[in-house]
């Protein structure tokens, strides 16, 4: 990372000490993921310690990327999907006049779980969008067919747990090239005279304040396995007609219909659920751990003198009163 950093620039980088030399027991983290509470705070006292303007890290094979930037009241971690969105935008904002070579139209891809905002940032900067199964290897498999159908071109793929690729550099998940680009996105906000979480408003004022939260269910040993099963049986069989105050107008079992989709999003145990008010839900069972989880995506428009972190305050509440009313519907 650093020597990719001074390649590109940047001579002014602080590295942790307790965490720069390889030591496969870590010492200083009970869980070396940038995703896990705790998992920068030496990265960011470092960084309060030398006024610096941006706080990457990675896992320990680099393949995710987490990210704080300074804010009126301290340092702010963003999420996987704010993080998605800001690089999103900035690569196609970037994407050479003429574009591509071959005529083929710049391409953003992102898991189904992650937030619909990508969607609407690729529409704005004129590229294709496409949503895949969770996993990073959907998403490339989705850019690789697309690519060789000659009806797209790789831009950017991204998943909300820290997961980013920057089109061209490497068909899967790569935290350094993108903390390289992060880099560049803080250094033209500087330039420009405006902060990283300046430019994350801007987008919101174009397109909404998107707010996700995530809640999980746990159910250990075969007779939590098998109380979850009956929880997505009893979910599809029986939707419920209002979540959080809003009526449910719209329901998707990816686990049927599978012909009908593209093969990066066939048949998986998901429900999707969407209300009146755009707020989206999704329900599945976790892959590694013995969990029911429950995504809710919730919007609203930002405008003239609104507050936005007020805004904010208010869906995530809305998005909690939503997962807890889903919860108590299929018994969990």
């Amino acid at each position: 990372m650093r020597e990719l950093l001074a390649g590109a620039g940047y001579r002014d980088v602080h590295a942790v000490d307790e965490q720069a030399r390889p030591d496969g027991n870590f010492p200083t983290l009970p869980f070396p993921n940038p995703e896990e509470p705790g998992a920068m705070d030496l990265a960011l006292a470092l960084a309060r310690r030398v006024g610096a303007d941006l706080v990457l890290a990675n896992d320990p094979d680099a393949d995710r990327l987490g990210v704080a930037v300074p804010g009126v009241d301290g340092w702010v971690g963003l999420t996987g999907n704010q993080v998605g969105v800001l690089l999103a935008d900035y690569v196609l904002s970037r994407r050479p006049a003429g574009g591509d070579p071959r005529g083929r139209q710049p391409l953003v891809v992102s898991t189904i779980v992650s937030s619909p905002m990508a969607g609407l940032v690729a529409a704005a900067r004129g590229a294709r969008f496409e949503t895949t199964l969770t996993g990073f290897k959907w998403i490339m498999n989705a850019a690789l067919d697309i690519e060789a159908e000659g009806r797209g071109a790789l831009a950017f793929g991204f998943e909300e747990a820290l997961g980013h690729a920057v089109g061209g550099l490497a068909y899967d998940k790569d935290g350094l090239s993108a903390a390289l680009f992060m880099a560049d996105l803080t250094s033209e906000c500087r330039k420009r005279g405006e902060t990283v979480l300046d430019r994350l408003e801007a987008l919101y004022r174009r397109h909404g304040l998107w707010v996700s939260v995530q809640r999980s269910v746990r159910r250990p040993g075969s007779a939590g396995a098998s109380e979850i099963a009956g929880a997505m049986r009893r979910l599809a069989q029986d939707p419920p007609d209002r979540l959080g105050g809003e009526d449910v107008v719209g329901m998707t079992d990816y686990r049927t219909g599978a012909a009908g989709r593209p093969r990066w999003l066939g048949e998986a145990s998901l429900v999707e659920l969407r209300l009146q008010d755009r707020t989206r839900v999704l329900v599945r069972p976790s892959g590694t751990e013995p969990k029911l989880k429950m995504y809710v995506d919730s919007t609203r428009p930002v405008t003239g003198s609104d507050d936005p972190s007020g805004i904010e305050r208010d869906l995530e509440l809305h998005a909690g009163a939503v997962a807890s009313d889903l919860a108590g519907h299929i018994g969990l």
